[in-house]
């Protein structure tokens, strides 16, 4: 008679404290391609955890090459993490506010500035492979609630953080939009504390 031996193996939790930590302050580089035209900018957030709830806030600064123009926008998000399998996946439901401003400047033909405060709504999903790495995806349905300004849009992004030290990240992610495809990336380094 033989003997069955089973074991269930079970992953080491995840405990980094850069990987699937949302206490963070990061700056970083925004790439982006609007129908053609490359832009280029500055990007700051803050986050903190409040029990299983994700707190924060950020912005950004971008302007065109090509075009004369600029945009920025700053807003807050709050959204609660679902972790499962001692902390490798995370799930995040979400919700932002943003304040966003555009301008151009058409030299002798004057220019404009338009602006809206837009509300996301969204989810993201990240898998921590270790404690050095962990890949990530998301979708943010985004809908101005101005009545003078028509504007929604469909975002999906991808993209991967990276524990450089104990307490420094790198995070870089792509982003695409329903209607354009690929829309712009981001790179940004994040003290977790």
């Amino acid at each position: 008679m033989g003997l069955l031996c089973a074991a269930t193996v079970v992953p080491a939790p995840i405990d980094s404290r850069v990987i699937h930590n949302y206490h963070l302050f990061g700056v970083g580089y925004n790439y982006v391609d609007r129908d053609g035209v490359d832009g280029h900018g500055v990007v700051g957030n803050v986050s903190m955890e409040l029990g299983n709830f994700v707190v924060g806030g950020g912005g950004n600064y971008i302007w065109f090459d090509d075009a004369n123009a600029e945009a920025w926008s700053a807003g807050g998000f709050a959204g609660y993490v679902v972790r499962l399998m001692e902390n490798h996946i995370n799930i995040i439901p979400r919700v932002g506010v943003t304040y966003n401003e555009q301008s151009v400047d058409l030299g002798l033909f004057g220019g404009g500035v338009a602006n809206f405060v837009s509300i996301e709504p969204g989810i993201t999903l990240s898998y921590a492979i270790n404690n050095h790495i962990s890949l990530n995806g998301g979708y943010t349905y985004v809908q101005d609630v101005d009545d003078d300004v028509d504007f929604e849009a469909h975002t999906f992004s991808v993209g991967t953080r990276i524990a450089i030290e104990e307490n420094l990240g790198l995070n870089l992610n792509a982003l695409f939009e329903e209607e354009q495809g690929f829309s712009g990336a981001t790179a940004t380094l994040s003290w977790h504390f």
